[in-house]
């Protein structure tokens, strides 16, 4: 495993990852970013009435509620959901968790308890003593603390304008802050769930900034928040850094935020101001392809970005100012990126992992839906509108009331080869396909090959999500190779699985288009040569795959078709080169295959079709849309013949 490790992520980052291991387990990190009370922060250095007068403002304070109300409120009507109801929820103590189920989360302990299974953790160890990998995942105790519900009280109060979403916000602040001081408890282990929390306290202090609620008391409380954590992450940044992921890029924003909205707490040793603009180019530039690709092959990833970048961008227009122009014209192609793989009911082809982030649920979209995440940056960065909706909100309460919508140019299908993304489309649907060529960064699942099949509207085959990182009886996340639509060898991944985050080798492709599809193949399976060939077809799409064995030798292999109803995946017309047999999955126990993941955190029965077949060179073709035949060297579609190869 040592030599995938340095030919992979370098001497450096082992050295790195050994050095950050010692200093922990040594108390390093406990005596760089000891146990502090409150008062040691934001002290005469800040000044409430100075802030008042001084600190940048974004839109969401210049928005005129009561002009306002009318037009979000109608968007509630047409979304199917008030954010007062949930707003009224939070204060009989029930909390909306991973943009799915409202949990109960009233009792005393709630900042620390985890919302999955409802054991707690110390709330009174140093956060580097606190295992973030143990029988419980720890995004169940993080997810309450990424003040989510911040943006639901904001949302509620424009609508009908009572103080009682204000004074919640507040007085539910102290509350965390009385039970999670500096450096003490699960809550401060991670700068990226600091820095989501600095962002949504920040957006609900600007849209409540002229409250009465708002007291000089409770702008210092804000301070000392922002204080405490720019502190934190400059402790710990290298290490976000080396992640080559999100982390990096949120921590540097977090940083940001606090250097722009308390700008006289900057200059500090830990955290000079000029930190954050120097390093987000560098991360923006390694992290984000050519093409707009995102380092962490993954949709829900992907918007996360976007909504990073538009909040980065938002700060610096607050003190009139814009991101350096490099990083903007990353955020363009990342923001195209997201844009064209979207479909017109605002879903996109889920693959790689998702952990249910949604940094600003601003409309009563569904989590599923990303027009309000990728219609806010195409506004932003590119000055373009999708069609009008409910999804507007989003991009309203972020950027400020904008020109009247307007359909942006129509996008051709995707064609990412850097960021190893494909898409087919047709009249009726769409075809994904993940072929990446080359991983620059760690890989996230073992999807290579992987199809996603929409069909009249409806996502019929597809990715089953993620449901866990961290969960007893099996569940590794869905991530392994047998959780995508591919032919497996045997029970082999297409990458071997050294940790909950390391696959190893990285396992590219070798893709070639032709005129009528695109056409990948690898060598992950040891031994054996998966080739794909994905193809429109008059009247559908067809995939062809080819599993052979290099020394001739026989293998077991079988072609897996994950889809939420069995209806669905029924419309999937298979034929095989060899003798095979099929079957149909559902709800196997221990993480086995037939469940579906809509939200992380929950789980739920759905399909697998596997057909399996014997030898030592075995094709299997699946059709969609037309009629299939298979001889030895064509399929035939719709009576139309195509050659194997």
């Amino acid at each position: 495993m040592l030599l995938p490790l340095l030919h992979h992520l370098g001497p450096r980052w082992l050295f790195q990852r050994a050095r950050w291991a010692c200093e922990r387990k040594l108390g390093v990190w406990e005596w760089r970013s000891p146990l502090r009370p409150w008062k040691d922060f934001a002290g005469p250095g800040f000044d409430p009435v100075e802030w008042r007068k001084s600190a940048p403002r974004l839109p969401i304070a210049l928005l005129d509620r009561a002009y306002l109300a009318p037009q979000l409120e109608a968007w509630s009507v047409e979304a199917g959901a008030t954010p007062v109801a949930e707003a009224d929820a939070f204060a009989r103590g029930y909390a909306r968790v991973f943009s799915h189920q409202l949990v109960e989360v009233g009792r005393p302990d709630r900042w620390t308890r985890n919302v999955l299974t409802g054991r707690s953790l110390d709330p009174y160890r140093h956060w580097s003593r606190i295992d973030d990998a143990g029988a419980d995942d720890i995004k169940g105790v993080w997810e309450l603390s990424r003040f989510s519900w911040a943006y639901a009280l904001v949302r509620a109060w424009l609508r009908d304008g009572d103080d009682r979403h204000v004074e919640l916000f507040w007085s539910t602040l102290e509350d965390w802050m009385t039970r999670n001081p500096p450096n003490r408890g699960p809550n401060w282990m991670c700068g990226q769930e600091a820095s989501f929390r600095l962002i949504a306290v920040t957006y609900a202090l600007q849209a409540f900034r002229d409250h009465p609620a708002t007291t000089d008391e409770r702008l210092t409380l804000a301070a000392r928040l922002a204080d405490a954590t720019a502190d934190s992450i400059a402790d710990h940044l290298s290490y976000a850094l080396s992640q080559q992921n999100n982390h990096g890029i949120a921590e540097l924003i977090g940083l940001q935020t606090a250097a722009r909205f308390w700008p006289s707490l900057c200059g500090f040793p830990h955290w000079p101001e000029d930190v954050w603009r120097d390093l987000l180019p560098e991360q923006c530039d390694a992290l984000i392809g050519p093409d707009g690709g995102f380092s962490q092959h993954s949709t829900n990833y992907h918007r996360l970005l976007l909504q990073l970048l538009t909040w980065s961008e938002l700060v610096e227009r607050s003190v009139r100012d814009t991101l350096p122009e490099a990083v903007r014209a990353k955020a363009i192609a990342a923001t195209n990126f997201l844009a064209t793989l979207m479909e017109t009911d605002g879903t996109v082809p889920r693959y790689g992992a998702d952990d249910g982030a949604n940094l600003f649920p601003l409309s009563g979209c569904p989590f599923e839906d990303f027009r309000p995440a990728v219609g806010a940056a195409l506004a932003l960065f590119k000055g373009e509108r999708l069609p009008s909706g409910p999804w507007d909100e989003s991009a309203l309460l972020l950027l400020g009331p904008m020109a009247a919508s307007a359909a942006p140019a129509l996008r051709p299908p995707a064609d990412f080869a850097d960021a190893g993304v494909f898409q087919l489309r047709h009249a009726r649907g769409t075809l994904f396909f993940r072929a990446p060529s080359e991983f620059r960064t760690r890989p996230s699942q073992a999807d290579q090959l992987h199809v996603s099949l929409r069909w009249d509207g409806e996502w019929i085959a597809e990715d089953p999500g993620t449901y866990s990182y961290n969960a007893p009886g099996g569940w590794d996340g869905f991530a392994a190779s047998r959780f995508h639509n591919v032919v497996t060898v045997g029970d082999s991944d297409s990458m071997r699985r050294v940790g909950r985050f390391l696959w190893l080798p990285w396992t590219g492709c070798d893709v070639r288009w032709q005129f009528d599809g695109v056409t990948a193949s690898h060598l992950g399976f040891p031994g054996y040569k998966a080739r794909r060939r994905v193809v429109k077809v008059a009247n559908g799409f067809v995939i062809v795959d080819r599993l052979t064995g290099l020394l001739k030798q026989d293998g077991r292999f079988t072609l897996r078709w994950h889809g939420r109803t069995r209806e669905g995946l029924e419309q999937l017309t298979v034929a095989c080169s060899a003798a095979s047999t099929e079957e149909t999955a559902t709800a196997l126990p221990d993480g086995g295959e037939g469940w579906h993941s809509a939200r992380y955190g929950s789980k739920d029965p759905s399909w697998c079709r596997r057909i399996s077949a014997t030898g030592d060179d075995v094709t299997f073709v699946t059709a969609l849309g037309c009629s299939l035949r298979l001889e030895a060297k064509s399929f035939f579609a719709d009576g139309e013949e195509y050659p194997l190869e």
